[in-house]
């Protein structure tokens, strides 16, 4: 039990670090509300359930045999993110003042799948998850517990982005927000596309 427990606590300090995941909640929750928001955060946590899946069946090898897939994975991913950041840093520059209305509510299919890709855009997932069970959960740990641990991490990244969702969805990150949209919409896609740079060029370490 002990390392249920520890592999959970890695797992939610992994996840509180500021990321792509992260910077999508915020600025979906301040965009368009808590209830939108939260889509993404499904799609998010259905990705967990995916590299979860992959890290527990050792995609870790898989990717030092076939580097290739690694290396390619991570300027898809790369380019998905900076692809993001741009639509957002465009986004930023039309003018819009007020609360959303409903027809610009993005489709909830919508939101799922950018928390889903955003999520599978980053392959070193994978790699942390398969590092993860391979240090701290026993050698013989059965199929059972091995897909325990996996649902365990993503209700930890559900409910993680669904607290981020629900306070920057109050009134007085809105009033925040309504202040410093235009600022905030820039900053976010510069973060979203600064990941993706970033994912791209640690190929050439």
């Amino acid at each position: 039990m002990h390392q249920f427990i520890a592999l959970g606590s890695l797992w939610l300090l992994a996840a509180i670090s500021p990321g792509p995941n992260f910077v999508l909640v915020a600025r979906t929750a301040a965009r368009h509300r808590a209830r939108a928001s939260l889509f993404a955060v499904a799609g998010i946590a259905s990705a967990t359930l995916v590299w979860g899946l992959a890290g527990a069946l050792g995609i870790r090898g898989l990717f030092l045999a076939a580097p290739w897939a690694y290396i390619g994975l991570k300027l898809v991913g790369g380019a998905y993110l900076i692809g993001l950041g741009l639509a957002m840093l465009r986004a930023s520059t039309r003018p819009g003042d007020g609360p959303p209305r409903a027809h610009d509510q993005p489709a909830a299919r919508a939101l799922f799948r950018t928390g889903l890709i955003t999520n599978l855009a980053n392959p070193k997932t994978a790699v942390f998850v398969s590092s993860l069970f391979a240090t701290v959960m026993p050698p013989q740990a059965s199929i059972g517990w091995s897909l325990a641990a996996v649902v365990m991490m993503a209700l930890i990244s559900a409910s993680w982005y669904a607290v981020v969702a629900l306070v920057l969805s109050r009134p007085p990150a809105l009033a925040l927000f309504s202040r410093v949209r235009t600022a905030f919409d820039r900053l976010v896609g510069i973060a979203l596309a600064g990941f993706g740079t970033h994912l791209i060029l640690s190929n050439a370490r």
